[in-house]
């Protein structure tokens, strides 16, 4: 175009998807900015809250009236980590096992190897084992700390085996 000498500098320098009359419109009609990308009928992901955000703000689109971000109600106490639970309760993070174990007394090295929280000069974690290989089974006796590297060689890990009867 600049080869033939065509004016183009009021073409705008943006592919425009969602046009400024109509994010006017729907941000009239909503809310907040996840209304808005609803009402797009598009996904409602961090990259399109961000980009019709900024292109709300970038287009000078009064948004006084959305309302502010509800808190998140709390959930309730989540309850002991050790213990014995129902499969449909969910399984417990490892970390919070791990804290729940040094919690009771449990020294933090492998109950294989004895190795300590230092390996190589290097911090060590420790990972959780369920010695029955039930995952919901989080009873004191059932678990134990191990390095890495032998949990590994454990028949149970990472559901290893979890069909074969004991």
């Amino acid at each position: 175009m600049l080869e033939a000498g065509i004016d183009f500098s009021h073409f705008s320098t943006h592919r425009v998807r969602h046009t400024e009359e109509r994010l006017r419109e729907l941000v009239a009609a909503s809310a907040s900015v996840r209304e808005v990308i609803s009402r797009l009928g598009i996904s409602q992901v961090g990259g399109n809250h961000t980009h019709i955000g900024r292109r709300i703000a970038a287009l000078g689109i009064d948004t006084s009236h959305f309302t502010m971000a509800r808190k998140r109600r709390a959930k309730g106490s989540l309850g002991p980590a050790l213990g014995p639970r129902a499969p449909e309760e969910g399984r417990v993070p490892g970390a919070r096992l791990r804290r729940a174990l040094l919690a009771s007394g449990v020294p933090e090295e492998c109950a294989e190897c004895g190795v300590g929280v230092e390996w190589n000069g290097k911090p060590l974690r420790h990972e959780v084992d369920h010695v029955n290989g039930n995952w919901w089974d989080n009873r004191a006796e059932n678990l134990r700390l191990m390095c890495p590297n032998c949990h590994a060689t454990t028949d149970t890990y990472r559901g290893r085996n979890r069909r074969r009867s004991a």
